[in-house]
């Protein structure tokens, strides 16, 4: 069965009860300018330095996965609440959130979108949530899934691959002794279990961009190139994959602290999220320079 398929067995009814938030402020602040010059990343598709970024309100402090639907918007979710927020990337602001359930809670860590605009939320333990949009304030039903990774490892990145009808899969964190200082990529649809897709030699990959520790905390896939984009929160960094061969690969700047969401805009330019700490949540924009 298809992920199409499978997305339409599903019942989506809406429940009229409005779930509670706290609202801490409706549109993003300008972040502060903290980057030094970037030299250009050769043969990147993006823009070396964030056109423009954004401090998020507090509400979404733990930013987590995010994803465009087929319409162009940009949705996001919280790491420890399954609640679901849209955000304007030229601004900051929510225009749109609504829950999973009273808000579940669990490890969140990915978001897909696929083409029929059906959702889909991962945690780090491998269970995905299956639901559809819900109005403004609003819960939704939802259902559950198993990838069968909880033994695998530790998942930090989900995407929707649109050529495959598949969702794709990142592991932070793999837990087999042999595949350590691999990074892993997983293939799943519903019905079955993920099977692995794509290894890279962890080594490798980190020597490519200079740093000691890259652990995936997002992927998605940039549809004008067909490049994967690979996001590390752990030594913030970003490579860009041809197949099995990084193409582009950078450090990101200082003010990337823990860079945990990415997604490709319907223009082409890269949003990337960071989790707040010290500070409220970042969303930085970088144009396209290349298609």
């Amino acid at each position: 069965m298809t992920i199409d398929a499978a997305a339409k067995t599903m019942t989506t009814t809406i429940k009229s009860a409005a779930f509670a938030v706290i609202l801490l402020g409706a549109c993003g602040e300008p972040a502060p300018d903290q980057s030094e010059p970037l030299a250009p990343i050769p043969n990147s598709i993006f823009a070396t330095e964030a056109s423009r970024q954004w401090r998020l309100p507090l509400e979404i402090l733990e930013i987590s996965g995010m994803a465009v639907s087929p319409d162009g918007r940009l949705f996001a979710h919280d790491d420890e609440r399954a609640v679901i927020y849209e955000i304007n990337a030229e601004d900051g602001a929510f225009v749109n959130r609504f829950a999973l359930g009273a808000p579940l809670t669990g490890d969140f860590e990915g978001l897909a979108i696929d083409n029929d605009g059906v959702f889909w939320m991962i945690t780090s333990e491998g269970q995905v949530l299956r639901f559809t949009e819900g109005e403004d304030g609003r819960r939704v039903q939802y259902e559950t899934l198993d990838t069968g990774l909880r033994r695998t490892c530790e998942i930090e990145g989900l995407a929707f691959l649109a050529a495959a009808d598949s969702l794709i899969i990142a592991c932070k964190e793999n837990h087999a002794r042999d595949m350590r200082d691999t990074i892993a990529l997983y293939q799943w649809r519903p019905g079955g279990e993920a099977t692995l897709w794509r290894t890279f030699a962890l080594e490798d990959v980190q020597a490519i961009i200079g740093v000691e520790h890259f652990r995936p905390s997002s992927i998605e896939f940039d549809p004008r190139s067909g490049r994967t984009i690979l996001l590390s929160a752990s030594d913030p960094a970003l490579i860009e994959l041809e197949g099995e061969r990084v193409v582009a690969a950078r450090r990101l700047g200082r003010i990337h602290t823990q860079a945990e969401g990415a997604a490709i805009m319907p223009d082409g330019s890269l949003v990337i999220s960071d989790e707040g700490s010290d500070t409220r949540a970042l969303l930085s924009v970088y144009d396209r320079v290349s298609q």
